[in-house]
Order: structure tokens, then C-alpha cells, then sequence
């Protein structure tokens, strides 16, 4: 936990110790204005580059002084000064704050009230803003303060949806920086967030609306903390918003439920007249400019309701957009929110493909307060999302079967295996077969070709090891260090084993694995990496001009793990292996030997992966002419 994480926590059970103030919802309201404040304060100070002469954020509230009770004013408009002539040129030449942010916050001054009313609770928290610093770190601190709110608080998970599945819908989708993104019902703000740290902090163009005050106000302090322009940041109803633009990729979680009745005459005159999801799906698919994409999170009653107007917009999403993917999700995962079973439209205003990939995420253990959905969850859907294979976790669905069934339900199963038996062709499987076949015997004779090519080698210059390289343990990083994002691979003995924020190794490096049963593999790497110590990384003497791509394909050659000593916990040292003695041939001749073995390890891989296909297929093909006469 970051140091400002831990402090915005604790100043949110400070506010809710104000009997002004009723719930976390209210106090991460109140904590949100002040950091609004503080945002903007310290930008003009900056600009101005007069820190030393300004008085710290905190005294900025004595210059609403009661004097006749001794006491700071505490009313949000006492600070209007924030926004004073001086800053005026600073917001004016700044791409994140301008005139339109700046009329956007005095607006959420007038509308959400200041509920702090013991001037010691704000005078406390005030002194603890001043040490928070206004950095990078900070945003994602704020998020994880905004997870503590719902945590605490079931009625706030309805602004939010959990960073794993945004961030595995926005991965899938892959934002290009000059799209305009837009989400009807914003919250806070997360399918931006996620989308400009794809594209690694690119400008983002993006337009949201909401109806909720907290939830715009949320928001849009979660998009300025993380760099990202909030002009077009919204508190309006998106079905009234007069607005004809259309856009490039919508992502939204869609809210269900009733809509409310106050409006009802206006969204009926707007074309708006069932249930939120519905409406919020018509509304996307009249937004969505030709060639755009679309992501929707729905509730699955959307999916197989059998109202009229359902089963003509689900009509309209076959045949009118390219509906080509339904991520089916598991039970629980927007608790505690709600326990509705929810699923993820993907559509594209394109040529409409002839059928959806369907996709079932499962989960081993069931989605609650202590077992969140993660990124783990989707690491198999993110890779096969593009290939949209056949697995045991996917299929294809006819797109024509389903227009010519009743009510056109886009609520799917995946195949039973008696589905499977009878679907299953073995003539048309062995003639594929054949086929695979001739693919093999033209792998296998290209890797012959390969092999017998330089049987006449000779290598003239023998070195040990110890000659010409050491190696260096890499640093210990905890596993509350290793994350599942972040800048910088972190590689342990058996590859890339999570993400870290810093590097501590760059450049072209051979990496060696120090403990641990996958001991001695060996990896050549390009970039910039967070190197463990249950690596060593090879640093090279530099008498001896040594090609790294073709020392570490001597290196795998070695089968170093052989070398390995220990039962409970294998480990190699350098002192076991430097005496090893290998060729070194010149430098231009490991250029072209390092190349041909590169040619002979891709030729290698193909012809066991052909391999593995016939075999899989031939015990396949094996398993249904059993079973086939045992399933009816």
C-alpha cells in the first residue's frame, strides 16, 4: 500500500467522524472536492513557479476567516480564489486544465453541498492534504480508495466496474489513439483510465456523461489525476443530451433497472420508452459511427427477454452490426452490488460476420467479497479473443440460426458432449488429416535439409566459461511488489513472472535461472526488466567478443539444470559450470552460426507442434468412434 493510499483512507474515517457527514460514500464525496481543490491550487502555483512565496493549500481556507467566531468558513465558495486572474494564462495554455474545466468545477461547488462541519475535522484533514503529493502515484491510490467505498458501501458499486474486466475488454478492443471514446454511463471513469494506459499515456479524446453529481464528480477527479482532458465530461442524462456526434469506440457498463419516471415523457419524445438496458442499448447503437466498435456490459435478461421492442433490437444488432462476440461472465462478478448474472456485447458498425464467438469465463471458486475476479481470470479469453478457436471454454454460434429461431436469444450454452458426438465428422477430420500430413513431411524435410548443412564445422578457439563471463544474482522483489501490470517484466527462474514499476536491468542480456526445480533455463532478452534474485543475468568479460544470441544458444544446448544440486530447493552456481569448455568461433562466423540455429529451433518448434496436433487429433477421432455407439 502506497504511503497516500493508506493517508486517503484514513482521512475518509476522519470525515465520517463528522456528524455532518453519514456514510464513506458521503466522506470520499467531501475528500474528493478538497483533492479537487488542492489539484487546481497547486497547478497555478506551479505554473507561476513561486512555491516558496505561496502559502501552503491548507492556509488557503483562512482567507475565509470568521473572524467573530474564530473559527475557518466552512463553505466550498470561501476558496473561489483558487481559480483567481492569476492562473488564468497557466489554464489557458494547458492541454488537461482549461476555461471549460475550470467552469465544470465551480459547478460541482454550487451543486454538491460542504458537509464538514467541525472545523477541528477540517483543519486535521486539511494539514494531512498538504503532504500529499499530486504525482503519478497518486491516481492509482485514488482508485484504490474508490474499491474501499464499495467495499463498505453496496449502493456505491453502481458507479463501478471491477479494474480486471475493464481492463480485459479494453485490451481485447485495442483503442487507437485517434478514436474519440465515449461512455453513457461513465462512473468513474474506468474504461478511460484503462484505454489511455494501453495506448502508454497517449492523449486521449474521450466524451462520458452521468447522472449522478458523486459519480461525475468521481470521475472526472479520477480522469485529471490520471492526465486526461474532462471538457467533455458530462453531468446530463445521455437520452436527453442534445448531442448528434457519433463515435469511434464506445465501452460503457451499461446501468439496468427502471428508468425513472420523472423523464418518461422526454424519453418517449426521444424514441426512449422500456427498461434502462434497453434504452442504453439503442443509444449505443445510434452513436456508433460506421467502422466504430462497441463493448457493453448487459444484465442477461437483455439477452433472451421476450419484449417486443427487445426482440427487434436484438434483431437489428444481427442484422444491421457485426455482433461477433459474447463474453459470457460468472455469477457475483459485480458484487456486492448485485448479484445479476451479466454478460460483454462486442459489435462493430462493419460488414457483419456470419457468426458470434461465444466465450464462457469460469471460475474455480465462486465470486464473492473475499474472492474477486482478477486479471488471472482472463488471461485465456484476452489470447484467444482475436483467433476465436473452438475450445472446451468457447464456440461459434450461426448467426442465421439464431435469426431463425424464437425470440432471436442471444443466450448460449456451450455444446454438450452428446452436441459434440453428433456434429462430429471423422471422414472430413481424417481427410484433414492427410492433410496435415503432407505439412509434416515437408517440416520434417526442411529440418534434414538444415542439419546435414554445416556437418563440416570446424571450430578452431576453446574457452571455459569462467574465461569469458560471471554471473549476477538479481535483486528480491516481494510478491506484494510483483503485480499483474505495470512498466517492467519481472523475471524469476522460469521466465516472466509478473510486473514491477522500475527496472533494474536494460539492454540485450542472457538470463540464467538460479533456484527452483526449472533451474538453469536459460532466456535471451531485449528491453528493459526487473531481474529477480532467483536469476543471474551472464555479464561478459570484455577481452572476448562474444555475440550473445549465439552464447546463449550454447548455454540451452548444456542442459545446465542437470547441474543442479539440492532435493527441497535445486540451485546451480557459477562455480559449477565455469569450468565448462565451449567453442568460440570469430565473431562474424557466431553471427552466421547463431542465425542457422535460430532457423533449426523455429523449424524444430513447428515440427513438434505438428506433431502434437496429429497425435491430439488421432486420439480424438480415437475417443468418438468409442463413444459415438455408447451416447445416443
Amino acid at each position: 500500500m502506497h504511503n497516500s493510499e493508506s493517508q486517503l483512507i484514513m482521512l475518509v474515517d476522519i470525515i465520517r467522524k463528522d456528524s455532518g457527514v453519514n456514510n464513506s460514500i458521503d466522506a470520499t464525496e467531501q475528500l474528493s472536492l478538497l483533492l479537487l481543490l488542492k489539484y487546481f491550487y497547486e497547478a497555478g502555483v506551479t505554473y507561476r513557479n513561486d512555491q516558496n512565496s505561496i502559502e501552503p493549500f491548507s492556509r488557503s481556507f483562512y482567507n475565509g476567516y470568521d473572524y467573530d467566531t474564530g473559527r475557518i468558513k466552512t463553505n466550498f465558495f470561501t476558496l473561489q480564489h483558487v481559480f483567481d486572474k492569476n492562473n488564468t494564462s497557466y489554464f489557458e495554455s494547458n492541454r488537461i486544465i482549461t476555461s471549460i474545466t475550470l467552469k465544470k468545477i465551480e459547478d460541482f461547488l454550487t451543486i454538491i453541498p460542504f458537509k464538514i462541519q467541525s472545523t477541528k475535522i477540517l483543519e486535521m484533514v486539511l494539514r494531512y492534504l498538504d503532504h500529499i503529493d499530486l504525482n503519478e502515484d497518486l491516481a492509482n491510490d485514488y482508485d484504490m480508495l474508490i474499491v474501499s467505498m464499495i467495499n463498505s458501501s453496496i449502493s456505491s458499486g453502481a458507479f463501478h466496474t471491477p479494474r480486471a474486466l475493464v481492463s480485459a475488454l479494453v485490451r481485447v478492443t485495442k483503442p487507437e489513439k485517434w478514436q474519440k471514446i465515449y461512455d453513457p454511463a461513465m462512473g468513474t471513469g474506468r474504461f478511460f483510465v484503462e484505454s489511455k494506459k494501453l495506448l502508454n499515456n497517449e492523449n486521449l479524446q474521450v466524451k462520458g456523461n452521468d447522472l449522478s453529481p458523486f459519480a461525475c464528480l468521481i470521475g472526472s477527479l479520477n480522469l485529471l489525476l490520471n492526465g486526461i482532458n474532462i471538457d467533455d465530461i458530462y453531468l446530463e442524462d445521455s437520452f436527453l443530451f442534445e448531442d448528434n456526434s457519433e463515435y469511434d469506440l464506445i465501452f460503457s457498463g451499461i446501468p439496468f433497472g427502471k428508468a425513472s419516471d420523472i423523464n418518461k415523457y422526454d424519453y418517449a419524445y426521444h424514441g426512449y420508452t422500456s427498461s434502462l438496458e434497453t434504452m442504453f442499448l439503442k443509444h449505443t447503437m445510434s452513436k456508433l459511427a460506421k467502422g466504430g466498435k462497441a463493448v457493453l456490459i448487459v444484465p442477461d435478461g437483455l439477452l433472451f427477454n421476450c419484449t417486443k421492442e427487445l426482440k427487434s433490437l436484438r434483431r437489428q444488432l444481427l442484422t444491421q452490426f457485426d455482433l461477433h462476440a459474447v463474453l459470457s461472465l460468472p455469477h457475483g462478478i459485480l458484487g456486492p452490488h448485485t448479484g445479476i448474472k451479466v454478460s460483454a456485447l462486442f459489435f462493430d458498425n462493419t460488414k457483419i460476420r456470419s457468426d458470434i464467438w461465444f466465450y464462457e469465463l469460469k471460475s474455480t471458486k465462486p465470486l464473492n467479497k473475499t474472492n474477486k475476479i482478477s486479471d488471472h481470470h482472463f488471461s485465456e479469453f484476452i489470447e484467444l479473443f482475436s483467433k476465436r478457436p473452438v475450445t472446451d471454454n468457447s464456440c461459434l454460434i450461426s448467426k442465421k440460426d439464431v435469426l431463425n429461431s424464437e425470440p432471436s436469444s442471444l443466450s448460449f450454452e456451450l455444446p454438450s458432449i452428446k452436441d459434440e458426438i453428433n456434429n462430429f465428422q471423422i471422414l472430413g477430420e481424417l481427410s484433414g488429416l492427410k492433410d496435415k500430413k503432407k505439412k509434416l513431411d515437408k517440416l520434417w524435410l526442411n529440418l534434414e535439409e538444415s542439419l546435414s548443412e554445416r556437418q563440416q564445422l570446424s571450430y578452431n578457439a576453446k574457452v571455459t566459461l569462467g574465461e569469458i563471463l560471471t554471473m549476477k544474482a538479481g535483486k528480491l522483489l516481494t510478491k506484494a511488489q510483483i503485480k499483474d501490470q505495470g512498466d517492467f517484466p519481472v523475471y524469476g527462474a522460469n521466465g516472466i513472472i509478473g510486473y514491477h514499476d522500475q527496472e533494474n536491468l536494460f539492454g540485450e542480456n542472457i538470463l540464467i535461472g538460479r533456484v527452483g526445480a526449472q533451474c538453469g533455463n536459460v532466456y535471451f532478452i531485449k528491453g528493459s526488466i526487473w531481474l529477480t534474485n532467483n536469476s543471474f543475468s551472464v555479464q561478459l568479460n570484455s577481452s572476448f567478443k562474444v555475440y550473445l544470441p549465439y552464447l546463449a544458444h550454447v548455454l540451452r544446448s548444456l542442459n545446465l539444470n542437470k547441474m543442479a544440486r539440492g532435493s527441497a530447493q535445486p540451485s546451480i552456481s557459477f562455480a559449477k559450470i565455469k569450468d565448462i569448455e565451449i567453442s568460440l568461433p570469430v565473431y562474424e562466423k557466431q553471427i552466421e552460426l547463431s542465425e542457422w540455429f535460430d532457423k533449426i529451433k523455429i523449424q524444430y518448434d513447428d515440427l513438434l507442434s505438428s506433431f502434437k496436433l496429429q497425435s491430439d487429433k488421432f486420439s480424438e477421432l480415437t475417443n468418438y468412434s468409442i463413444i459415438s455407439n455408447c451416447i445416443k
